[in-house]
């Protein structure tokens, strides 16, 4: 946030909207560094955990869930950070706060989603944690992370419609810092891509599962 801030908001002048940018940008690192870090571990969890799938029989899908909410407790840390930092800047907090645990919930079955099968991938393909590392910086940078969406010519907006995370995000900035609510439309969208990802993601793992074994 501190090297953003320097750079991207000081030096190069992004516009935030009028809001600060060390709030404007750590509003959006929180939830993509939770996105980030969660994919990440996930990937990694049934290959660190394999004398635990070879040993003991339990749902293997608990594995990479539990490495993605190991970081809720990174988030929750990082939230302590923003409130201290919205009363510094003298951003009290709007009745849309309510909606953060809705919009977590929703992303965070989104990210379960993509864990899944990536863990399941990374089983098969020891090599997969490399593609998911560069394809995660891309993906960083067509997210309005350190810059406002709306900054994005209209002919490239397409992309970031189609970027769940963007869309996220955006609800994140909506509802924490300009105190309105992230849309009927925009949230029964988001719902819709992350319960699909899910379905999609677990009928994949599922159906890899039964390789484990042979992969170990």
């Amino acid at each position: 946030m501190v090297v953003f801030s320097l750079f991207f908001g000081e030096l190069a002048g992004l516009s935030s909207g009028g809001v600060p940018y060390p709030i404007f940008s750590f509003t959006a690192l929180l939830p993509w560094q939770f996105f980030e870090n969660g994919v990440t571990k996930a990937g990694q969890s049934l290959v660190m955990g394999r004398n635990l799938v070879t040993k003991v029989y339990f749902p293997r899908e608990l594995l990479p869930t539990a490495a993605v909410l190991t970081k809720v407790v990174d988030l929750a840390l990082g939230l302590i950070i923003l409130v201290g930092m919205m009363a510094y800047y003298g951003y009290p907090p709007e009745w849309t706060l309510a909606w953060v645990p809705v919009l977590f919930a929703i992303h965070l079955v989104f990210i379960l989603g993509l864990a899944l099968p990536l863990a399941a991938l990374n089983l098969f393909f020891h090599d997969v944690r490399f593609l998911v590392g560069v394809v995660l910086t891309l993906w960083f940078y067509i997210t309005p992370v350190i810059y406002p969406v709306d900054l994005v010519p209209d002919k490239y907006r397409i992309l970031f419609d189609l970027n769940p995370n963007s869309l996220f995000i955006n609800a994140y900035r909506r509802v924490v810092l300009q105190g309105i609510s992230p849309g009927e439309d925009r949230l029964l969208l988001g719902l819709t891509v992350a319960v699909l990802t899910f379905i999609v993601g677990y009928f994949l793992f599922k159906r890899m599962e039964s390789g484990f074994a042979d992969r170990i």
